[in-house]
């Protein structure tokens, strides 16, 4: 009996290391990270530059500026769905809430400017309406459900009433607005350049409620949201990216901005940050923590594309760029020698895990 009741102990005893060793094996195997890369380039031709992107994800969506037209593409396919033409030069886009229509912001010549709105289903112009000159950021708040669009030239934003397409009100800042996001509830944001600040308004009140100076960033450019952690995002000339607090303006380095760093987008699904530049890197973040970022990945991807959007129902980064030429035709020195897009050339990069 002592026999057995020994050779049960060993036995035992034996079961379990053998099966502590298969665990300890199994947890210290490391899981191969979804890492991101260029999933696939789309070629949509034409000829002209661009602006900056808008993304309809329900309807799975591209719209893209191209000078004097707006290209529709259709992100599960790469084909391009449709044009939407009747502009001068284009800037930037919003979309409302409603998957109905589309807002440009067109600067034309520099002398006049409009917000040309347009049917996102039939891609057809609908209205044009006249704003400051230059306008450049724009912003539909589905609170309130007004366009706000923000004039460089006249330092001031144009709030529309989208159910009649008139100005009702214009909102002096205090200077030269850049890019511009909205909270989804009813407060908007914008980056003064070169004030170094960032400018906090009220959508319903149409009134500053805040001016927030951001030092020891000067040049804030770039502004990307997290909602839910109250943190505006924003690359900066000295190549600090820094995190503001929405509710109290406190400025915090969180990373470092790549040279001629491009568009910034938070996706709050994945808790990533991402950031494109023009030498073709596409810098993706990490929160650990709301002031703790790790940078995660740095994907090449083509000199030049540092404009994007990211789909936060998918989780992939869309950026445009071109080829690059120089000018052969009949125009000055200075344009002759200046890199510009080389007709058929313009493609949309697709980035993914």
């Amino acid at each position: 009996m002592q026999f057995v009741r020994v050779l049960s102990a060993n036995l035992a005893l034996s079961a379990f290391l053998i099966g502590s060793a298969a665990m300890a094996t199994k947890t210290s195997t490391p899981t191969a990270p979804r890492v991101f890369h260029v999933e696939e380039q789309w070629n949509i031709g034409g000829k002209g530059g661009w602006g900056f992107l808008a993304i309809d994800p329900a309807a799975h969506r591209l719209f893209i500026p191209r000078t004097d037209h707006i290209s529709v593409v259709d992100i599960e396919t790469g084909k391009v769905l449709g044009e939407i033409a009747g502009m001068v030069n284009l800037r930037n886009l919003a979309l409302d809430d409603d998957g109905r229509y589309g807002y440009a912001t067109d600067v034309t010549d520099g002398n006049a400017g409009f917000v040309r709105v347009f049917d996102r289903t039939s891609l057809q112009l609908v209205a044009s309406i006249p704003t400051a000159p230059v306008p450049f950021a724009i912003v539909y708040d589905q609170a309130t459900r007004h366009v706000f669009a923000f004039s460089s030239r006249g330092h001031s934003v144009d709030v529309i009433d989208s159910s009649t397409n008139r100005v009702i009100s214009t909102l002096p800042l205090a200077g030269r607005p850049g890019f511009a996001v909205d909270d989804g509830k009813g407060t908007l944001f914008v980056a003064l350049p070169a004030r170094g600040m960032i400018q906090r308004i009220d959508a319903a009140s149409h009134e500053v409620t805040a001016s927030w100076p951001l030092g020891p960033c000067t040049g804030p450019s770039n502004l990307a949201i997290d909602i839910q952690h109250h943190q505006l995002f924003s690359s900066c000339e000295d190549h600090s990216l820094i995190s503001v607090d929405t509710t109290t303006g406190k400025v915090d380095r969180v990373g470092e901005a790549t040279e001629n760093a491009g568009d910034l987008d938070f996706d709050p699904r994945l808790n990533m940050l991402f950031m494109a530049d023009s030498t073709g890197s596409l810098t993706v973040y990490h929160r650990e923590s709301p002031l703790h970022y790790t940078k995660l990945q740095n994907i090449k991807t083509a000199s030049g594309a540092r404009t994007m959007v990211v789909d936060h129902e998918n989780g992939k980064a869309y950026l445009v760029t071109s080829k690059y030429g120089l000018n052969s035709g009949n125009v000055s020195e200075e344009l002759r020698y200046r890199p510009t897009p080389i007709p058929g050339t313009f493609s949309v990069i697709v980035v993914s895990r």
